[in-house]
């Protein structure tokens, strides 16, 4: 039941993110400010002692330290090491096509595509807080 609820909860709260960032055009440290305090309500709403101390003490942090320069920054170094990680992979493929080992191009086939998906989803982030 507390799972059901827990699920409800993030999806809700993706979706009222998602909504409310675009409606008020906010970007980079708001965004992820706006989205840890949202947290901060639903944990307050359901007593969430425990997540609500680790919320407040992100929120300080975000609040402290976080520069929408800084989080660009970081965003942007995410996405290179991903596109290296990306070519590394592809490197690896080749080598294995090269060698024929029908196990190892499979493994590197699936390597390579985690790779794309991290790489895609870091492109995303990017893309969350810099619209």
């Amino acid at each position: 039941m507390l799972n059901n609820i827990a699920t409800s909860t993030i999806l809700l709260t993706i979706l009222l993110l998602s909504t409310t960032v675009q409606a008020t055009e906010i970007t980079g440290c708001a965004v992820k400010k706006q989205e840890i305090e949202i947290q901060i309500n639903y944990a307050k709403e359901y007593n969430n002692t425990h997540q609500l101390k680790g919320l407040q003490k992100a929120l300080a942090e975000v609040n402290f330290h976080c520069t929408d320069e800084s989080l660009k920054a970081k965003q942007l170094k995410k996405i290179a090491t991903k596109e290296e990680k990306v070519e590394e992979r592809k490197q690896e493929l080749i080598e294995a096509k090269e060698n024929g080992k029908i196990n190892k191009i499979k493994n590197k086939e699936r390597k390579l595509q985690e790779a794309i998906d991290e790489l895609e989803e870091a492109k995303n982030t990017y893309l969350h807080y810099f619209k």
